[in-house]
Formats: structure tokens, C-alpha cells, sequence
């Protein structure tokens, strides 16, 4: 299936910032957590950017299940390589979901606010090693969620198959609340209809 180009409006939109760039399990301890600290220094001002893109692009930045749809498809319909380089996605996609992790998170926070975010070192073996996760869970104490990696990767699976369904951000979310087995897969089946566990 060729993928139509599709128009996004990147104006004013400016990169997430980083300050030690890397892999983060490959980069020291402080430059791993001094990338934590900026991160957070910088998370109201990144939320506002983030609003202001998805504003233009139609779509008003929300705490709902159905903005986290709507950006899925958003995402899904116009997601695209970097120029002249087909196995990478284009930075700003790379930046948007570095925002967009934030913004989650947050957005967890404000319904679950024993949430809190945390500079993670448990596991080596864990891909959120040395990056900011959310902790503090109570139905799962061990739990430890960040969005942006999870979400990149189903990026790469946009690119081939651009009919993927577009539920990844629904469900992610709602795999990353403080509520039971039972209560995540009632909300699944509401808010994605039956067969949400076996998108297409």
C-alpha cells in the first residue's frame, strides 16, 4: 500500500532538547540523570509546544481517551522517514513522542497522584534503564512506565504497514494506570470495541 504525503504543519515547532545525546544505557550515571533533570525542567514548556503543534494540526491536546485516538490516527496517517534515509523516522515525529511521553505521564500523575516520575537504575536489562520512568504504582509496586520508546517502535511499523491499527496510544495508556487486570480490560473493551486485543 504507497503511503499518500500528507502535509504536517511543523512551524514553530522546535526539537526536544537533549542534553547528553545516546543510547541512555550506554551513557554514564550522571550524564544519564542529567538528562532525567533537564527533562523535567523543561516538561511545562515542552507540553506547551506540544499543545501548540497538535492545535495547528487540528487536533486540541487533551486528557481523554478520545485525543489520544484521535493523535494515534494523526500519527499512524502521516508518519514519515527522514529525508533520504528510509530506516529512520523523521526527527520531529522522534521529538513529538518525546513530548508526548511527557505529557502522558503527566496526565497519569493528575489521576493517580502517588504517581511520580523517577530516575530508573533497577534493571540493566529494562529499556527504560537510566531514563525517567513513572513509579510509585500500588496495584503493581514494581511497575515502571514510559511511553516514547514503546510508541517509536510501532512508528517503524507505521512506515510498512501504514494500515496498522491505530489504538497503540489508547491502549498503552491504559496499560500504564493504577487499576487491576479486570478494570484495564473492561475500559480496553469500551473504549476500543471488541477484538482490542488483537488489533489488526
Amino acid at each position: 500500500m504507497e503511503r499518500e504525503v500528507v502535509a504536517v504543519d511543523w512551524s514553530a515547532y522546535t526539537l526536544f532538547p537533549v542534553l547528553h545525546a545516546g543510547r541512555p544505557s550506554e551513557l554514564t550515571r550522571s550524564e544519564a540523570r542529567a538528562n532525567f533533570k533537564h527533562e523535567l525542567s523543561i516538561k511545562e514548556e515542552r507540553k506547551k509546544i506540544l499543545a501548540e503543534l497538535t492545535a495547528r494540526n487540528g487536533i486540541v491536546l487533551e486528557d481523554s481517551y478520545e485525543c489520544y485516538a484521535k493523535l494515534n490516527l494523526w500519527f499512524r496517517d502521516n508518519i514519515a522517514p527522514e529525508p533520504g534515509d528510509e530506516k529512520n523516522l523523521l526527527v520531529e515525529w522522534v521529538s513529538f513522542l518525546c513530548d508526548l511521553n511527557l505529557y502522558l505521564g503527566d496526565a497519569l500523575i493528575a489521576r493517580y497522584p502517588w504517581l511520580r516520575w523517577t530516575f530508573y537504575t533497577t534493571s540493566q536489562k529494562s529499556q527504560n534503564y537510566q531514563t525517567g520512568v513513572l513509579k510509585g504504582y500500588k496495584v503493581c509496586p514494581r511497575m515502571n512506565v514510559r511511553f516514547d520508546r514503546t510508541i517509536i517502535g510501532c512508528g517503524y511499523v507505521y512506515l510498512n504497514k501504514p494500515e496498522a491499527s491505530p489504538t497503540v496510544f489508547v491502549r498503552q495508556f491504559v496499560y500504564a494506570e493504577d487499576i487491576t487486570i479486570e478494570q484495564r480490560e473492561a475500559l480496553l473493551l469500551k473504549q476500543l470495541g471488541p477484538g482490542w486485543d488483537h488489533p489488526a
